[in-house]
């Protein structure tokens, strides 16, 4: 047999191997999705109603998750049947076995920033079921003290502030406050490569003195955002909150007249412009 016979047979192999290997891997993944698919539609009424379901239907449905997370470790319907079950504790009122749930995607699955972010602040939220608000706050501080670059971290000081508002916690919602301008600052001025963040920070960052009715910092903070980035998608709704806080908040209908005008001349193309036309002919 000749050197190329030897290598075309050696090619057909290992063709035959990766095609073998795809298949199986093509079949693994349809089978998750169709278990996962009737899983899912086996607790369908768990989560529709879960106060008239007997005990027999959480069990069949924690056992549906529980083997598709044996059969498919390394595919993404494991980690949605994880979550799934740390749910289906969850309805029931079952707080402390969902976080037990949650720690164990926690250690499964290190390398997903924004499934660790999101298990931070599931783990928190149970807490807060339980009214066990320092295990809560310490979970959502370390969701943001960790992910700040993910979506579901990044909201974590605001929300802590208006958690203490809401509960009229005024030296905590102060701290939370200062806290909160501290994070999205820090953010804004390391996100000189990658804007999004910056825009991102720089929004929740208006919300946080917006909540706190602080308009100074509001619009000094969206004017630096405007100029830094003016080609920013973003830049027509800062233009539209700073016209509405000096028309509305600040009673300044000069500015607001000026923020409303530079949304209809510079960005006539965004969905915007129309409402800042509106406004200008009401102030006429």
């Amino acid at each position: 047999m000749t050197r190329m016979k030897i290598t075309k047979i050696a090619n057909k192999i290992i063709l035959g191997l990766l095609l073998i290997l795809v298949l199986t891997g093509c079949s693994q993944q349809y089978k998750a999705e169709k278990a996962f698919y009737w899983a899912s539609k086996y607790s369908e009424d768990i989560f529709k109603d879960a106060k008239n379901i007997p005990p027999f239907k959480f069990e069949q449905a924690m056992a549906n998750y529980k083997d598709i997370i044996a059969k498919y470790p390394q595919l993404q319907q494991a980690v949605e049947a994880h979550l799934l079950i740390a749910n289906l504790y969850i309805v029931q009122g079952k707080f402390t076995e969902a976080i037990n749930s949650y720690r164990q995607v926690q250690s499964l699955y290190t390398d997903n920033k924004d499934l660790q972010a999101k298990v931070l602040i599931s783990i928190a939220s149970c807490y807060q079921q339980l009214n066990d608000w320092p295990n809560a706050a310490a979970n959502f501080r370390e969701a943001f003290d960790k992910y700040p670059d993910t979506k579901a971290g990044l909201q974590i000081p605001a929300y802590l502030l208006n958690y203490y508002l809401s509960v009229k916690d005024k030296a905590n919602a102060e701290k939370a406050y200062q806290q909160a301008i501290q994070d999205y600052k820090k953010i804004i001025a390391n996100a000189i490569a990658q804007p999004q963040p910056a825009y991102s920070a720089g929004n929740l960052l208006a919300e946080v003195y917006m909540r706190m009715g602080d308009w100074a910092d509001l619009l000094a903070v969206l004017n630096s955002m405007m100029t830094k980035y003016p080609q920013s998608p973003e830049a027509p709704v800062w233009l539209m909150t700073m016209g509405a806080t000096y028309d509305v908040k600040l009673k300044d209908q000069a500015k607001a007249r000026e923020m409303y005008k530079l949304i209809a001349d510079k960005y006539d193309k965004s969905p915007w412009a129309k409402e800042a036309n509106k406004r200008l002919l009401a102030m006429k």
